[in-house]
């Protein structure tokens, strides 16, 4: 696996139905978490997900889950608010 597919990031991010990103926001809400530690709960949903979805499309191995968790952890997230354009005044 060499290539970037986008069709398993969005496998991913709608993994258990529900999302990573939804998911996520559940167990930080459910821990009541802040600060760092809603980015580490983050991090190990996106990662299990990741894993769980290679696994299952016999396509695991470190690199690739390395790219993809990262980029569903920041997904999830919400990197999508720091690359918006600024509303004009």
């Amino acid at each position: 696996m060499n290539q970037f597919d986008p069709a398993i990031v969005i496998t991913i991010l709608a993994f258990a139905g529900i999302g990573v990103t939804g998911l996520t926001e559940m167990v930080k809400r459910f821990l009541r978490a802040s600060g760092v530690t809603t980015y580490l709960i983050s991090l190990v949903i996106s990662a299990a997900a990741t894993a769980f979805v290679l696994i299952q499309a016999s396509a695991f191995a470190i690199v690739p889950f390395v790219i993809y968790t990262i980029i569903v952890f920041l997904e999830a997230n919400g990197i999508y608010k720091f690359v918006a354009k600024p509303a004009k005044k």
